[in-house]
């Protein structure tokens, strides 16, 4: 078995899992696509397992009319939409006039959805690891964390933050099974007790095209933070430092830390940019800023990398994980 057609029947046995068809025997999806990715749904169509395990239908997301698109996700038990937004030449921060078009349908049928955005041939990485491994690997850390009393983020640049593990929420676990967003590989939780300063080198996941202006930046974005809020920020990078007060000023909830992410997924080996879900999946830290009131904008830190220790014992050293 290939690489890609390895990718395509872990892909499968996670769709099988998505909640709006996780009790079907053989479920009707709705596979609507950009041009762009015409030979990965053609793969995924043609594998054994979808002939076996689905009934598909494929719909050319650019050029088939509006109002049959939105027929065919209402009628479908699950809809999965392929195409690029952040990655166009010239792109609309409300995405394509297709999707712009089928937002009143989408929004209805959320549950039903998923969306790879901007993923291009990522898609593979995306999907390259065996379920078991990432099933093992967020089970173990959960694990460790729920044992341990203190989670610290260090790197060679000197950063460093605490965050006390028992006083944190409960691990969300997104393993690809049972998750509504498929792309596996990460725990997240939020903490109000995080403390530190910390030299972010990486890139940006967000609404606002923080990715698509500075890609992933290597001259460090400092960030110091008292229970878990920004106070103050400071970067060499031209411009950076003005746009991210200004996203911080923006809204209260923007200088928060509302989110506290480890990425598990070993096949996204790096990232790019994008502006696409699947670099949350990156092994290491992300912290996720802002979301948490009304008129504020979720903005994703996905760092590059830095070790995480439990009580002092390393289990990610800024390139894997260790001692689990």
């Amino acid at each position: 078995m290939t690489e890609q057609s390895s990718a395509i029947e872990h892909f499968l046995y996670y769709l099988h899992h998505h909640p709006a068809v996780a009790d079907m025997p053989s479920p009707n999806v709705l596979l609507a696509h950009t041009e762009a990715y015409s030979a990965m749904v053609g793969a995924i169509v043609e594998s054994p397992t979808a002939r076996d395990s689905f009934h598909f239908s494929t719909m050319p997301l650019d050029s088939s009319p509006i109002e049959e698109l939105a027929q065919a996700i209402t009628r479908a038990d699950l809809y999965v939409l392929f195409y690029d937004a952040s990655t166009l030449p010239n792109p609309s921060a409300e995405g394509p006039a297709f999707i712009r078009s089928l937002q009143t349908v989408m929004s209805e049928q959320w549950k039903k959805s998923l969306l790879f955005k901007d993923y291009g041939l990522y898609f593979y990485d995306t999907f390259s690891i065996k379920p078991e491994r990432i099933a093992h690997l967020n089970a173990a850390l959960i694990d460790t964390m729920n044992q341990g009393q203190t989670l610290t983020f260090s790197d060679a640049r000197g950063s460093h933050f605490d965050a006390p593990l028992r006083e944190l929420k409960k691990w969300t676990n997104i393993n690809g099974v049972g998750n509504y967003d498929l792309a596996p590989g990460e725990i997240a939780t939020h903490s109000d007790s995080i403390n530190g300063q910390v030299k972010f080198v990486g890139t940006f996941l967000s609404t606002i095209p923080f990715a698509r202006k500075y890609g992933v930046i290597d001259s460090p974005l400092e960030l110091w933070i008292e229970n878990s809020t920004i106070t103050r920020v400071a970067t060499q990078v031209p411009g950076l430092e003005k746009d991210f007060n200004k996203y911080l000023d923006a809204n209260p909830s923007n200088r928060r830390v509302e989110e506290l992410g480890i990425g598990t997924n070993e096949g996204v080996r790096q990232l790019y940019a994008r502006n696409a879900g699947f670099e949350e999946r990156h092994c290491g830290l992300h912290l996720g800023l802002g979301g948490g009131a009304k008129g504020s904008h979720h903005l994703d830190l996905i760092f590059n990398d830095g070790a995480l220790a439990v009580d002092r014992r390393v289990v990610f050293d800024g390139t894997q994980y260790v001692n689990l």
